[in-house]
């Protein structure tokens, strides 16, 4: 069945743990599911590149798209049967929808995540302990593992500036080596050149006399 996946407006008010973490719902396959939103001050693209390595190290791919030849997109993106931080060894389907947050300067973005053990079997608060793990999940995502990822990404880009500014330095000491012996060999030929014109200078002297 076609799944479709809608955010829910009304959050619920109040019931907030974790910090960031808050309780809310969204609605899939036309039926209202708990779910919880996390905020973060991250670009959706840079969240869902985050998501995909952090279950890409439990070798779990996103579901793709419908379609053979044009692929459609889907509005939510899915991992299935994975084995998460928090959840003890139990092995859930995880929904995630990511939206823009607009804020004061850069873009934040909105992570509303629901869970489900099987078809139509999503979790909720009723199940406390595997809802306060699910919390716990969230929570990690929410201040570690987005914020792990943003460092590997900061540590990866000012490599590649070091690596650069050191290539380029490489390339300058090797200009200046060049220019170096430019000025020597110059020098070397300057001075003889002045030899040789003292000698001619002599010479023309001793001949006037």
């Amino acid at each position: 069945m076609k799944k479709l996946i809608v955010i829910c407006t009304l959050l619920l008010i109040g019931k907030t743990s974790f910090g960031q973490v808050m309780e809310s719902t969204i609605v899939v396959d036309s039926l209202s599911r708990s779910a919880l939103l996390v905020q973060v001050d991250a670009s959706d693209d840079d969240v869902k590149d985050a998501l995909e390595a952090y279950f890409k190290q439990f070798n779990i791919e996103k579901e793709k798209g419908k379609g053979f030849i044009i692929r459609k997109a889907l509005p939510f993106i899915t991992y299935k049967r994975a084995v998460v931080d928090s959840m003890k060894g139990q092995a859930l389907d995880y929904y995630f929808k990511v939206d823009t947050r607009k804020q004061k300067g850069p873009d934040g973005a909105n992570i509303y995540i629901a869970a489900s053990s099987g078809y139509n079997n999503f979790i909720n608060q009723q199940q406390e302990e595997l809802w306060s793990n699910f919390k716990k999940f969230a929570e990690f995502l929410r201040s570690n593992y987005l914020e792990q990822h943003r460092l590997n990404n900061d540590i990866t880009a000012i490599t590649k500036e070091i690596s650069k500014a050191n290539n380029k330095l490489k390339d300058l000491e090797e200009e200046k080596q060049k220019l170096e012996k430019t000025i020597a060999d110059k020098n070397s030929a300057l001075a003889t050149m002045q030899a040789q014109l003292s000698k001619l200078k002599t010479g023309a002297g001793s001949s006037n006399k």
